[in-house]
């Protein structure tokens, strides 16, 4: 399975969960969230693939609402952007499993913080929208 068709059945899967239609997007725009998170292929060809999304803030609300039905704070968006990562690029690892059992780990998410745009280059990339909300999600491959 290609790390394209994961992340976006992992997506899918994701915004199915949410009760949401998933949107392809065509740009993530300025003022946004990030959080990273790597997945470390230890079989075959070993390597680093680290995964950043980048979330609009109107998009984090949603989906705490959608998910939590919870009233949202300053923190949470730290909470959020950590949970979201780890959600569909948990999903995508356990799908490259499926794939090539026991080849893939997961690391843990980390909040990037809230910046006016995220100055990394992508090996591939993708924008998305739930609710005309938009987020991007991206990585490199070391």
């Amino acid at each position: 399975m290609k790390i394209s068709d994961a992340i976006h059945e992992a997506t899918l899967h994701f915004c199915n969960t949410m009760g949401v239609k998933l949107e392809s997007g065509v740009k993530l725009g300025n003022d946004v969230y990030g959080a990273s998170i790597p997945v470390f292929k230890e079989k075959g060809e070993k390597c680093e693939y680290h995964f950043y999304l980048y979330y609009k803030k109107d998009l984090l609300k949603t989906v705490a609402k959608t998910l939590f039905e919870i009233d949202f704070t300053d923190q949470d968006f730290v909470d959020m952007s950590r949970e979201l990562a780890n959600q569909i690029v948990g999903y995508a690892k356990n799908l490259l499993n499926d794939a090539e059992p026991g080849s893939y780990k997961l690391g843990t998410p980390e909040f990037l913080g809230h910046v006016e745009k995220f100055p990394i280059k992508f090996d591939e990339a993708w924008v998305y929208k739930i609710k005309n909300r938009t987020f991007k999600i991206g990585y490199q491959k070391i």
